[in-house]
């Protein structure tokens, strides 16, 4: 099984594809803010395209990745109240991030295909919007949930990961 990033999720650590999909949220936070700074000029379509991809396919991919690992952490820690506090608002800001990240698409979609949208300003604001929301999110969970973990989670459990890693995929 092959994941967005072309990795063997059947012979990889699942830590360390979740450590890889998550420098890929920054790499799309990053090109969400070089295509804001294109707008107005010459837009790189190719980068419309990938992004548009990646919003729609892999981000939401990435975070079930994420919301299984928070599972198996909660089943792990069952009475930690701030595990479960933090993951539930991790979980709920993916939800979050997906409908903000929905508006973007119908633009992303355009601007693929040469479509100028009519409100640059209105589409500057939203990529702005999402790549500095996301960004936020990202460093949030590494301070509240991901700090706190090691690659020495039992076998057994990264097998777990691993089969909802898979299970996310079909």
């Amino acid at each position: 099984m092959q994941s967005p990033l072309n990795i063997d999720l059947e012979h990889a650590d699942p830590m360390s594809v979740i450590a890889l999909e998550r420098d890929r949220q920054r790499q799309v936070c990053d090109e969400l803010e070089q295509l804001a700074d294109q707008l107005g000029g010459p837009l790189d379509v190719r980068m419309c395209t990938s992004l548009k991809s990646q919003l729609e396919i892999d981000l939401p991919l990435y975070h079930r990745d994420e919301e299984a690992l928070f599972e198996l952490l909660l089943k792990q820690n069952p009475g930690n109240p701030v595990l479960a506090a933090c993951t539930q608002q991790a979980i709920s800001q993916h939800a979050a991030m997906q409908a903000y990240l929905f508006e973007l698409l119908e633009p992303l979609g355009d601007m693929r295909v040469g479509i100028i949208p009519r409100n640059l300003d209105t589409v500057g604001y939203i990529l702005r919007y999402c790549f500095d929301c996301m960004r936020h999110h990202l460093q949030w969970e590494d301070v509240s949930i991901f700090r706190a973990q090691t690659p020495d989670l039992p076998n057994v459990d990264l097998e777990h990961l691993r089969l909802a890693m898979i299970r996310n995929r079909a």
